[in-house]
């Protein structure tokens, strides 16, 4: 294809005194010229338009990956999932995970726990060690973290300034009780360098995605400790009175379910009369199995009595302690 560059009607090609035909023909030779090359000044236009299109894509999308999160590729622990560390049955849950994207600032609910059977817990977070990693401005010390002990169970971890697109952290937990079956003695003097080294204590880690379905809230703040504790207070008496409901529940269904088998019993009495001498012995064996039933139901409505008398009185303490939290006198473990 040709290029014009200048348009026909620009250029002198009619002479002085030409004739009718000449002057039809030059009409028509403009006309053609601007037509042509106004299609070749949209083609350009529309090629220069294509070009910047294509640019602005281009820096857009370097731009969203620079600041949006991106996929991790280590897979979030859930909410509530026991994670065990050490080597004495600890366990580590991750009970909230709150992020401001405005502010950078991540809040992650911590709460340990020990033995399954065991009612009082023998936690002690003065022995546990948290070290973090994950992102690449935690680990250059641009994020600050901090770890705040709510009560003698549970502590928040604080990211503070953390960047917007970070993909995940991690918190690890160490315990540094001494196990004592790690520890070993020489009986001889040759066998002081020839001790068997025993199994490292296990390492638990809690990880949190920025894909994972965070709790966003643009207004979380940067809590103080005080703030902090008296929140897990409150979610503790919450616990007990939502315990003390579920046990009355249960008693009122139980209460429900011992008068319908008296009623069965006091039925199947009825038509003993009508029986055979093996249909009694099948309707006193019903009559035994309700009576049983009835027996292992008081059981269950007497433990669950105890169950809210027990959670009456940690509502009681809970609340003095408040009161004296509320005053300063937090009386929180320390966490390394």
């Amino acid at each position: 294809m040709q290029h014009v560059k200048v348009k026909y009607s620009q250029k002198t090609h009619l002479k002085k005194g030409a004739g009718w035909f000449e002057k039809s023909f030059y009409r028509y030779r403009v006309w053609q010229d601007n037509h042509r090359y106004n299609y070749y000044d949209r083609h350009r236009r529309n090629v220069a338009i294509r070009l910047g299109g294509l640019l602005v894509i281009g820096v857009g999308i370097l731009g969203y990956s620079a600041v949006a999160p991106r996929p991790s590729s280590t897979v979030g622990t859930k909410l509530n999932t026991p994670v065990s560390f050490g080597n004495q049955g600890k366990n580590a849950q991750l009970t909230s995970q709150v992020v401001n994207p405005k502010t950078g600032t991540l809040q992650l609910g911590v709460k340990f726990t020990g033995s399954a059977d065991m009612l009082v817990s023998d936690v002690n977070m003065n022995r546990f060690k948290l070290t973090f990693d994950g992102d690449r401005f935690i680990k250059k010390g641009q994020s600050q973290v901090n770890i705040i002990p709510t009560s003698d169970t549970t502590l928040v971890v604080q990211f503070v300034k953390l960047r917007k697109g970070f993909q995940d952290v991690r918190v690890n937990i160490r315990d540094t009780s001494l196990e004592a079956a790690n520890i070993t003695a020489a009986d001889r003097v040759g066998d002081v360098d020839n001790t068997t080294t025993k199994q490292k204590a296990q390492v638990g880690t809690l990880i949190v995605n920025n894909d994972n379905k965070l709790t966003r809230n643009n207004t979380q703040p940067v809590d103080s400790q005080k703030t902090l504790v008296l929140a897990q207070t409150k979610s503790e008496i919450t616990d007990q009175k939502r315990l003390i409901q579920n046990n009355k529940s249960a008693i009122t269904k139980w209460q429900k379910a011992i008068t319908q088998r008296t009623e069965n019993s006091r039925a199947t009495r009825k038509e003993m009369s009508q029986m055979n001498t093996e249909e009694i012995a099948q309707a006193e064996e019903l009559i035994s199995n309700n009576d049983s039933a009835i027996s292992d139901i008081k059981t269950n409505i007497a433990r669950a009595k105890s169950n809210i008398s027990s959670a009456n009185d940690k509502i009681k303490s809970l609340q003095k302690l408040y009161k004296t939290q509320q005053n300063g006198n937090l009386k929180v473990a320390k966490v390394h």
